[in-house]
């Protein structure tokens, strides 16, 4: 995974912080190649939640 690709969140741990599974956000940086910033936005491009998450929480999704 590498900063700016879209990610699918895997966990349903985050609720409190306004995220589900499913939400799709984009990573803005690779800490460590196991930890990613993540942005979590609505449908207007603000932003719902923004902190770091274990890869293995993550997915990548295909835009295709």
């Amino acid at each position: 995974m590498k900063p700016f690709q879209k990610v699918k969140l895997l966990t349903d741990k985050y609720v409190d912080e306004g995220i589900k599974i499913g939400d799709v956000g984009v990573i803005l940086e690779d800490y460590d190649g196991d930890n990613f910033e993540v942005e979590f936005s609505d449908n207007n491009g603000i932003t719902i939640a923004l902190f770091a998450i274990p890869g293995k929480e993550l997915e990548l999704v295909d835009d295709k």
